[in-house]
């Protein structure tokens, strides 16, 4: 009896000894169904990503794209303002008054990348491509100050303006040699270009000296100075102002789509006057504003006819250089794309940009087309 009772025992252990782990078959039955799941797990990973990608690819788009064209709308209405309601006559008293920074006698000015005008097709050579050395890749050709600093295929706008912020001329006004005016110390500094206007006349000179005098300032206009210096030292009477007239600092404003430093995507560049104060001397710095800007496309609206209408647009090669003073709008086009490439499909599409049809590298990035008509402010009924 005691054998028998042993046996059930054993057979015991032995179940139990066989209902341990798994078998081979339910090991790779879990093992695919683990791969089917982790599979799913990266593809909703990879669809994810693709999807941020895209949204904050198209968030820096529409970031860059309106605050370009907030600025480019804030700087251009401004264009031809002397502080009056229309524009005046000038007198530029600089030397180089014809140079890019210094040329105040044209409001607005442009320049025009061959092979874009309306109806034409541009292939851009490279996603990143380098400034072009070659000023005559422009109509009219681009100034030296202006070589090495712009790709090819894009336009280039100029602005000139007076600061909205002036000070009123205290008596007596002027005379050949100073301009007294109504003004703390630190208003203004040797080199400053400013600019002095009663909406009959105004005009434009390098400040060479700063002196307390009476309830204001003293700003002398000698032929001493940096760059540029004055041309026109001693003023006639036909420069002669009183009660009512303003100073100011004059503005020059230049946009274009270059290559940073080093290399890069381009991006859209402001360049604009400035006074080292170590020095003295006046001049255009360049600071970059908006990156991943592809082109930027230009046409100006003309008023041929002096009926207060646009009558007809045209790039800046096609304006003579009497007409610029007709210009009364600007229409800008600018392609904006993504920084980064995103996801595995290639973007092919040529992108219509003001009437211009640019075609960039197929690559992976998202892009889109913005376009703006701005008015100038001095030159509207």
């Amino acid at each position: 009896m005691i054998e028998q009772q042993e046996k059930p025992r054993r057979s015991s252990r032995t179940s139990a000894a066989r209902q341990r782990g798994v078998t081979l078959v339910e090991l790779m039955v879990a093992l695919a169904l683990a791969l089917v799941l982790t599979a799913g797990f990266i593809q909703v990973f990879l669809s994810n990503r693709i999807s941020y990608a895209f949204n904050e690819g198209m968030s820096r788009i529409q970031e860059n794209g309106r605050f370009a064209l907030d600025t480019l709308n804030f700087r251009i209405r401004m264009a031809g303002y002397v502080g009056c309601l229309s524009e005046v006559p000038l007198f530029n008293n600089l030397n180089a008054a014809g140079d890019l920074a210094f040329d105040f006698e044209e409001a607005i000015a442009g320049f025009e990348a061959n092979g874009t005008g309306a109806g034409a097709t541009f292939a851009a050579a490279s996603s990143n491509p380098a400034n072009s050395s070659a000023a005559g890749n422009w109509t009219p050709s681009l100034p030296a100050e202006l070589v090495n600093r712009v790709v090819p295929g894009s336009d280039v706008i100029v602005v000139r303006n007076f600061s909205a912020g002036a000070h009123a001329l205290r008596s007596p006004f002027s005379d050949g040699d100073v301009v007294y005016v109504e003004a703390d110390p630190g208003a203004y500094v040797v080199g400053d270009v400013a600019v002095a206007s009663d909406c009959q006349k105004a005009s434009i000179f390098q400040v060479t000296d700063v002196a307390p005098g009476g309830t204001g300032i003293n700003l002398s206009h000698a032929a001493a100075g940096a760059s540029p210096g004055n041309a026109t030292v001693t003023w006639n009477t036909d420069q002669s102002y009183t009660a009512g007239a303003e100073l100011a600092r004059g503005e020059t404003w230049v946009y274009f789509v270059g290559a940073p430093a080093g290399g890069g995507p381009p991006a859209l560049f402001q360049g604009r006057l400035r006074v080292d104060t170590s020095s003295g001397s006046a001049g255009l710095v360049y600071e970059e504003i908006a990156d991943s800007v592809e082109t930027m496309q230009v046409l100006y609206g003309l008023d041929v006819n002096d009926d207060d209408r646009v009558d007809e647009y045209r790039t800046a090669a096609a304006i003579g250089a009497a007409e610029w003073a007709d210009v009364v709008t600007v229409r800008i086009g600018l392609l904006m794309r993504s920084p980064d490439e995103y996801g595995a499909e290639t973007d092919t599409s040529t992108y219509a940009v003001n009437e211009t049809i640019f075609n960039p590298v197929d690559d992976r990035r998202v892009r889109q087309v913005f376009t703006t008509t701005v008015a100038l402010r001095n030159r509207l009924p």
